[in-house]
């Protein structure tokens, strides 16, 4: 029988452009801080929350943070150094209490683009984005492995084209490598220090004028062991869409991966995945009402004879959003998990940015 998770939320230092605080900007060098502030209060739970990792079972009260920076100079009419630098404050009973988000420096040309170098999200991001509406959760219907360092990344537009290239070197303990199947081998296949070699993607997508937008991409990792001789790759494409009109937002991404696993006792096997996501919300004045629903599946060494596809993730998502400010809201958030032994979650936060 399935419990349910009370959270009551006040989130952290958060920040956006919109609301970031500008502490410079004179003669074509601007510099500004942004950030919010969090607390989340979670019920009791026989399953450790995201925050309480360590208190399964226990109702507690957690705050935590986020900050930020964004700076720009003008090297002449056309090009501009950039940098931006994003940091989250975990809770008290995180292991790390200051993790990077966000750290890159670089270029921009304005109609010839921008270049930047540093950790930030791989360019395949931009595929997941206009799913990815809710405050507390969503975005898991997917393989992307998250933010990346030592990368290279393009991105320009072009009236309602637009298009990124990331490219990504060598990295000897690779961040994150997300599962595909029931549980990609990164410490059975590859062992706890999977290295990426390199890795690299891209993204394209069209904005039409009448709220319609569409867009794809791929992503590829050359992955091995750093303490066997397993070696292999992952692959991943998505295909999305979003929709605006008149206070309604509807957005859906189909996304496929594998991972191979070659120079094992499994030779050339390969688990694959396959999931999608559907987010829909509509804004009335203050208040704003969302729906989602993420979706994965995957099927552990494809290649061989009676494997089959298993549910990752099953997931319904609803929520209610109201705006006191532009720098302060409330919001309420429900997760229904369709996987038998995963418990419901719920959320009640406040949230002020900066």
């Amino acid at each position: 029988m399935k419990k349910t998770i009370l959270a009551i939320a006040i989130p952290a230092l958060f920040a956006s452009a919109a609301n970031a605080a500008v502490v410079y900007d004179k003669d074509g060098t601007s510099f500004d801080i942004y950030g919010r502030v969090q607390a989340n209060y979670y019920a009791d739970s026989q399953d450790a929350s995201p925050i309480t990792a360590s208190n399964a079972g226990d109702a507690e009260l957690i705050g935590s943070s986020r900050l930020g920076w964004s700076g720009k100079v003008a090297l002449n009419n056309t090009w501009s150094g950039i940098a931006k630098t994003e940091w989250q404050v975990s809770a008290e009973n995180s292991d790390n209490k200051f993790n990077s988000r966000h750290i890159w420096v670089g270029f921009d040309g304005t109609q010839y683009g921008k270049i930047i170098f540093g950790q930030t999200d791989t360019a395949f991001y931009d595929v997941l984005e206009p799913t990815d509406i809710f405050n507390e959760w969503g975005d898991v219907g997917n393989f992307y492995d998250g933010r990346q360092e030592g990368q290279i990344i393009y991105s320009n537009t072009f009236g309602g084209f637009k298009g990124k290239l990331s490219y990504q070197t060598n990295d000897d303990k690779a961040v994150k490598v997300t599962d595909i199947g029931q549980g990609i081998k990164e410490d059975a296949i590859y062992g706890p220090k999977a290295k990426r070699n390199y890795g690299y993607a891209a993204a394209a997508g069209y904005d039409f004028d009448f709220g319609l937008g569409l867009n794809a991409g791929y992503a590829y990792s050359d992955l091995e062991s750093t303490t066997s001789s397993a070696s292999g790759d992952k692959k991943e494409w998505a295909l999305g869409a979003h929709y605006a009109i008149n206070g309604f937002y509807f957005a859906g991404m189909y996304t496929q991966g594998d991972l191979s696993y070659d120079n094992t006792t499994q030779g050339s096997n390969k688990d694959k995945g396959r999931g999608y996501e559907l987010a829909a919300s509509y804004n009335v004045d203050a208040w704003t009402f969302l729906a989602g629903y993420n979706f994965a599946e995957g099927k552990v060494l494809s290649n061989s004879s009676g494997s089959s596809y298993e549910d990752i993730v099953d997931e319904t998502l609803l929520g209610v959003q109201y705006n006191f400010t532009s720098k302060f809201k409330a919001y309420t958030e429900y997760k229904i998990q369709g996987i038998n032994d995963k418990d419901d979650e719920f959320t009640v936060a406040l949230q002020y940015n900066f």
